[in-house]
């Protein structure tokens, strides 16, 4: 039921395409493709970019906070022109979309760590993006429970079964 209801809150990829075309093309940033990927585990929405040339080689010095910045920008845009609030990543040549997917692989097999072992599990250091994605990618799974224990750079993701 939960799925059914988000998804009607899901701005037309069309839109999302043209939208993010026209702010590229305001900033002057020439791209190959750009794609809208829903992901329906963690409930967001990934506007993938492909980009070349010079404009790659700068994304990828500094891709956490060009694509960080330009996210911001378009959701700022998408929700004062269209009121749309939902989450929005930016993936740009494949990065984040990666990092998303090896996220989720960890928290599945962390997931079959905990119910094989009987026990919780303890990820070592991740960073803050990462801890979301898999507090959010477990958040509907009923037997599980996720929590973050301790501060700063000793922050740690626990996974184990509800009691």
């Amino acid at each position: 039921m939960q799925k059914t209801s988000w998804y009607t809150d899901i701005m037309n990829p069309d839109i999302l395409k043209q939208e993010t075309q026209t702010l590229l093309e305001m900033i002057g940033i020439p791209y190959k493709e750009i794609s809208v990927i829903i992901d329906t585990d963690l409930h967001i929405t990934i506007i993938s970019l492909r980009i070349s040339g010079t404009q790659q080689e700068l994304f990828e010095e500094n891709y956490n906070s060009l694509s960080r910045d330009f996210g911001l920008i378009l959701k700022s845009l998408l929700q004062k022109k269209y009121h749309y609030y939902k989450d929005i990543t930016i993936d740009i040549n494949g990065v984040n979309k990666k990092f998303i997917d090896q996220a989720k692989q960890k928290a599945e097999i962390a997931v079959e760590r905990v119910e094989f072992f009987d026990k919780p599990y303890e990820f070592g250091y991740l960073n803050s993006y990462e801890r979301m994605l898999i507090h959010s990618y477990l958040k509907n799974i009923s037997h599980i429970v996720t929590e973050s224990q301790g501060e700063g750079k000793d922050r740690r993701l626990v996974i184990k079964k509800e009691v």
